[in-house]
């Protein structure tokens, strides 16, 4: 029904003229001679039986020279209450009172064998003016006959027909109309739609897609066109991305211009060179104040266009209703508003009176790729802009934009085709793509590393932006509280850093320039990573985010292409300033970058100067769309891309993260990030437990236990996570086991099968020889839906703490036997002769497996190592052991083992570093480990 109400309107959309006989009010006439009317009767003779709410959908045009009569005939059977609802809209004539007459022909409830004319009731149409945009600055002069039928019942047929005409002097004596179809999934009973005109006039046709074939007849006098089209529903939706080509509904257009040298002429005889502005007016002095501030033909077209831009409202009058006519400059100016063709006209004014050649030109918003393939007439258009020409560079202006200046003249509009218009003719031009003149987003942010590599980096963020975000935080500061604005503008400020946290924001809005300035300070945590013995960092990338459309499944939208959003520019600028200890450091990775990808023009320049690392990279559109045979190879270009991202790479001899602490923690620039995190925390909403938890994080990092164990009963305060409670009592584990073992149990109240919480809880009981409580918390656990596996395991724990090696071991055996190739299996058994000191050569064979099974493990290497050290064989713990610090250089355990193992063979200095090391990621890590490390 909806797609009817589509079809059966939108034609008369298109159906355009000017009469100066026309009328406001509609008339009352029998059909003209020319229409053939349906025969209801035989319809519902033939239809016997039918239950299609459509009973009769006839549309008619006759075109002549200069005008388009569209007659309309429709009779819908109220078949439900819903219908008798909705049916009111299907009987709503709409017509323009300037360009041509509603005439009815009838109007009727057909109820049985009764007749009940509508048309005999006194004021039976009510006339409205369609405006009911006019909130969003649109007009367009339509108006619309609207009635109420009282006492409806359900099996009426309610029928209607009517007559549009429309004249349009503007168009120079030429016809154009256009009409939709209704797809085959709504039943009509009858449905014709014909088009003709006298045989002597040239007028084209043509369908938007190949099987619209009408049938064509020629009687000598007339020629007609008979369209049977009834579209199917696809069963498949056109994806959102795909040009607006594909996802246009059937429809056919006819006109009688010959070319789309004729559309240009005769729209270029409406903007006459000679524009009525008055030599000795307002508007005129504001043109010559342009011309005597600046002889840069360049400047003085951007301050026209801000002048028409900033200066004159703008307010729609529908240029698709057939009011191609623009109101005078010297109007427009009186008025101080207009429409695309009045601002147009405007902006032409000015630039012809500065010396600067221009023309209209006609272009469509939004289905731009579609008028190439259209027939030419104004109906291919729904806008106009200005062609501007300046030392042979073309430029496309439009006054119905704002905020565009200097650097974004020759920035490329959107609408892929347009049709200059000039007194000789012109054919449709393709728009080039260009990169915009200035970024859309162009940000800065510097992280200062002073603090190593372990401590968050502080950051400076500037954002000068030019889009949709700017627009928003502009209206938010203006309607929205200031708590909302600054959490719009952490939101934003997020988008840009790397793992952050913020202690300022602030957001400022050149409305002359329609720029946003965002600015931020904070600390992020920046993620390094030991591969091959050295730290490094990956440097952020635009390539990161980048995403390139995978080739569609769907056979039948296999070959559809994406379209490239445009225009935008986006440039990222950071800078790594580094402490001295990094002169050294180097960078690996694909440092310079330019081509094209994805439909964007890809830029990267990365470079070390001094102690910084800048890196700038950039992409633009490039393209208006990818082709569907381009998707894969341009995906895998952008994955060749990405592994050759550039990182930051510290020499071997830097310091290790825990010197670099222990320097840090000693001079007064630790004060500076405690501060940071106490203005964090101040910043932050009363139900945000986040803030605390960050700064508790930071104090551990330091080594100050309390205050990071204040922070995060703080923090549970507001809002109780397990996770934080089991942080809680890892924190307290060395310094008050009872206060664990409650932090423990807390988080494991809340999530009830939390192995890692469990773990330590029953390890706290089986410390204190508590075995029977050490099983009741496991058999409640089990109960809660502990998984097998992880049972398996805490029920070992407790098994070897009660002396019952054999027991345990027997559990492991069952289990690998079960499993033989599941690494986890084996070096869980690994790890229990390791701890017993039993049968260290199977638990060796063990664990060599288990790194055979699962390469890349620290955990894996560092129960091989156990198993060397309760062998005394120290020179291999310490091996093992260096190969578990690469691949995880934080687990305290690690440096707890290679210290001891450092110790006994007398490498004193290494073993108090290692011990040092292990205290500075977890002070309480000897709590259980050393137990075992004797």
């Amino acid at each position: 029904m909806k797609f009817y109400l589509f079809a059966l309107t939108c034609a008369m959309y298109f159906v355009l003229g000017s009469v100066a006989q026309a009328s406001a009010d509609p008339k009352f006439a029998k059909p003209g001679e020319w229409m053939e009317v349906a025969d209801l009767d035989q319809i519902l003779e033939d239809n016997a039986g039918s239950e299609a709410v459509l009973v009769i959908l006839d549309q008619q045009r006759q075109l002549e020279v200069g005008k388009v009569s569209s007659y309309r005939d429709v009779a819908i059977r109220i078949d439900s209450a819903k219908t008798m609802s909705q049916m009111m809209t299907l009987f709503r004539p709409i017509w323009h009172p300037d360009k041509g007459d509603l005439t009815i022909h009838r109007y009727e409830i057909i109820r049985g064998n009764e007749i009940i004319d509508l048309t005999s009731i006194d004021g039976i149409f009510d006339v409205i003016r369609r405006e009911k945009d006019l909130e969003r600055q649109q007009v367009n002069g339509m108006l619309t006959a609207i009635s109420q039928i009282e006492d409806l019942q359900l099996n009426d047929i309610v029928r209607m027909s009517f007559t549009v005409t429309n004249q349009n002097k503007a168009l120079a004596g030429r016809v154009q109309s256009s009409g939709g179809f209704v797809t085959s999934t709504i039943k009509i009973d009858f449905s014709r739609q014909v088009v003709r005109w006298p045989s002597k006039m040239k007028v084209q046709w043509r369908g938007s897609k190949d099987e619209i074939v009408p049938e064509q007849k020629d009687d000598g006098t007339w020629t007609s066109l008979s369209f049977d089209h009834r579209p199917k529903e696809l069963d498949y939706k056109i994806p959102k991305n795909a040009p607006p080509r594909f996802k246009q509904k059937s429809y056919f257009e006819v006109a009688s211009f010959t070319s789309w040298e004729d559309v240009s002429r005769v729209n270029a005889a409406l903007y006459p060179q000679n524009d009525g502005i008055v030599k000795n007016g307002d508007l005129n002095r504001e043109i010559q104040a342009i011309a005597k501030r600046t002889q840069d033909k360049q400047e003085r077209m951007a301050l026209a266009l801000q002048l028409v831009q900033d200066k004159v409202r703008y307010l729609y009058n529908g240029l698709g209703f057939g009011n191609y006519t623009p109101q005078t400059p010297e109007e427009t100016w009186r008025l101080r508003y207009g429409d695309c063709k009045a601002k147009t006209y405007l902006l032409l004014a000015a630039l012809r009176r500065l010396g600067i050649k221009a023309v209209p030109m006609l272009v469509n918003s939004g289905e731009g790729d579609n008028v190439k393939d259209r027939l030419p007439s104004f109906q291919a258009f729904n806008h106009i802009i200005v062609k501007a020409e300046l030392d042979g560079k073309i430029y496309w202006l439009d006054g119905t934009y704002s905020g565009t200046r200097l650097a974004d003249l020759g920035d490329s509009p959107t609408h892929r085709y347009g049709l200059p218009s000039l007194k000789r003719g012109a054919k449709l031009e393709a728009i080039p793509i260009r990169q915009p003149g200035r970024p859309y987003q162009m940000v800065k942010v510097t992280y200062d590393l002073t603090a190593g590599t372990k401590l968050p980096a502080p950051f400076e963020l500037h954002a000068t932006l030019r889009d949709s975000d700017a627009r928003k935080l502009k209206e938010a500061m203006a309607q929205r509280t200031a708590e909302k604005s600054k959490e719009m503008r952490e939101k934003l400020a997020l988008q840009y850093v790397l793992d952050g946290l913020l202690t300022e924001t602030q957001f400022s809005y050149d409305e002359d320039l329609e720029t946003g300035y965002l600015t931020a300070k904070g600390l992020s945590y920046l993620d390094w990573e030991t591969k091959a013995g050295k730290r490094r960092h990956e440097l952020w990338s635009i390539a990161s985010g980048f995403k390139i459309q995978k080739s569609r499944d769907r056979e039948e939208l296999r070959e559809l292409p994406v379209v490239i959003g445009y225009p935008y520019f986006f440039r990222y600028h950071v800078t790594y300033n580094l402490p001295e200890r990094y002169n050294m450091a180097k960078m690996t990775g694909q440092s310079e970058f330019s081509e094209e990808l994805g439909g964007y023009q890809f830029n990267r320049s990365v470079r070390k100067e001094g102690n910084q690392v800048i890196s700038e990279e950039e992409y633009f559109t490039s393209r208006w769309e990818l082709p569907a045979a381009e998707f894969e190879p341009e995906r895998q270009k952008l994955a060749l891309l990405r592994r050759k991202n550039v990182e930051i790479v510290l020499p071997e001899n830097t310091p290790e993260p825990w010197q670099e602490l222990e320097h840090y923690v000693s001079l007064e620039d630790i004060a500076k990030l405690q501060h940071a995190f106490d203005k964090h925390v101040s910043l932050a909403k009363d139900d945000d437990d986040s803030a605390l938890a960050n700064r508790a994080y930071f104090f551990q990092s330091i080594g100050n236990y309390d205050r990071a164990i204040a922070d995060l009963q703080a923090a549970l305060a507001i809002e109780s996570d397990p996770e934080n409670y089991k942080w809680l009592g890892d924190l307290q584990l060395g310094i008050d086991p009872v206060a664990a073992k409650a932090s423990y149990r807390k988080a494991t109240e809340i999530k009830p099968a939390y192995f890692d919480a469990l773990l330590n809880l029953i390890r706290l009981h089986l410390r204190r020889e508590r075995f029977e409580e050490a099983n009741l918390i496991l058999q409640k656990a089990k109960d809660d839906g502990l998984t097998d596996t992880s049972v398996d395991s805490l029920q070992i724990e407790i098994l070897q703490a009660e002396g019952k090696f054999k027991e345990a071991l027997r559990i492991m055996n069952d289990l690998v036997e079960e499993e033989p190739d599941a690494a986890g299996y084996l070096a869980d058994r690994c790890m229990l002769r390791a701890m017993e000191k039993v049968d260290l050569d199977a638990a060796l064979e063990d664990c060599t497996n288990t790194i055979e099974l699962a390469e890349r493990s620290a955990y894996y290497h560092f129960i091989r190592g156990l198993v060397h050290y309760q062998q005394g064989n120290y020179q291999q713990t310490v091996k093992d052991l260096d190969k578990a610090i690469k691949v995880n250089d934080h687990l305290a355990y690690l440096y707890i083992l290679r210290a001891a193992a450092h110790d006994k063979l007398g490498n004193t200095a290494k073993s108090e570093d290692d011990s040092r090391a292990a205290e500075f990621f977890y002070k309480h890590a000897g709590w259980y480990w050393g137990h075992f490390i004797q």
